[in-house]
Order: C-alpha cells, then sequence, then structure tokens
C-alpha cells in the first residue's frame, strides 16, 4: 500500500530540505541564500562561464528566478554577466575573483555536510546511491512525456464514479506512439 510518509518524493524532500535549511543557517552570515549558493557552486565546478539557461538547468531553477539571483549576485561583486556579442540575447555569467574564493570556502562545507549525511555508508555506497539518484532523475523524463500527453489524471470523485463508465482513451504521444490514459487506483 502506498504510503506518504515512506513514499520517495517524500524522503527525498525531508533530506534535501533539512540539509538546505542547515547549510543556509552558515551560509547567510555570507549574505548568501541557498540558490545563490548553487550558482556560485555550479560555476566553480563548470569552470568557465555558462548562459543562464545552462545555469538554470545544473540548479534546478526557473529562469525567471534565477536572473533575478544572478543580477543581485552581480551588484554583490560576485559574478560578471556579459552580452556576447555575436549573440546580445544570450547572457554569460560568470564568477568574479570574489565569488570564486567565496565558492572555494562555501564548497568544503558542503562536503562536509554530505559526509556527514552519508554517514556509515562506504565511499563506494555513497558513489552507488548518487548513481542511482541520477537514475530516478533521467527516469522522470517518461513521466514528463506521460503529463504532457495528457496520460495521467486524477479518477473522479466517488459520487461521480459511480454514474459513469471508466474513461480509457488511446492517446499519441508526442512521437506518435499510442499511449494508454491511466487511472492511478484509489486506496
Amino acid at each position: 500500500m502506498y504510503r506518504f510518509s515512506n513514499s520517495l518524493p517524500y524522503l527525498l524532500a525531508r533530506l534535501g530540505v533539512r540539509m538546505g535549511d542547515l547549510f543556509v543557517r552558515v551560509i547567510r552570515h555570507e549574505k548568501l541564500t541557498l540558490p545563490m549558493y548553487r550558482v556560485l557552486a555550479a560555476l566553480s565546478e563548470q569552470g568557465h562561464p555558462l548562459r543562464l539557461g545552462e545555469i538554470a538547468e545544473l540548479t534546478s531553477a526557473d529562469v525567471s528566478t534565477l536572473s533575478r539571483i544572478v543580477a543581485e549576485m552581480s551588484r554583490a561583486g560576485l559574478l560578471t554577466r556579459d552580452r556576447p556579442e555575436n549573440d546580445q540575447r544570450s547572457l554569460q555569467v560568470a564568477l568574479t575573483p570574489k565569488g570564486a574564493e567565496l565558492a572555494s570556502r562555501l564548497m568544503p562545507i558542503a562536503q562536509h555536510y554530505e559526509e556527514v549525511a552519508t554517514g556509515a555508508m562506504s565511499a563506494k555506497e555513497a558513489d552507488e546511491l548518487k548513481q542511482v539518484l541520477v537514475e530516478l532523475y533521467k527516469n522522470l523524463d517518461r513521466l514528463e512525456q506521460e503529463v504532457e500527453a495528457g496520460l495521467i489524471e486524477v479518477p473522479a470523485a466517488a459520487a461521480q464514479k459511480e454514474t459513469r463508465e471508466p474513461k480509457v482513451d488511446v492517446k499519441r504521444d508526442a512521437k506518435g506512439s499510442a499511449g494508454r490514459r491511466r487511472k492511478i487506483p484509489r486506496k
């Protein structure tokens, strides 16, 4: 039986929120938010300027939100924002020396948080867990396609359900493949 309190999304969110909250307690002394740290870390890890869309993908942030964050970080002297001459619509974001130095001080703290969270796990077990999480994330591409194709819907309420026949439509997804509309069972 499905239990919310034991569901994968809940457990992952619970872990992420708690680690994030604990990390923010430290980085707020540097006048940073968690999304700001993620921008610093992504740019530091990549080692070269990135377009806003690339940063959004690496940090799982919405581009419009990220635009405001990058502007604020630029005003604080942590980042530069430049428009390449060959593409005035694109925005290249890079760390300033001040931003790079701050990232280099914060990333070891983030590593410590990870080490504490993985506890008694061996390095191999921690790496395997990370690989599983990456695979789970990739698997969501299929779920996204099903949602966008309208293949998943909430069943009708019990009173309505009794008066209508179950609806099972065959729909075509973006690639033209037939897919079956899925009913999510009520528990």
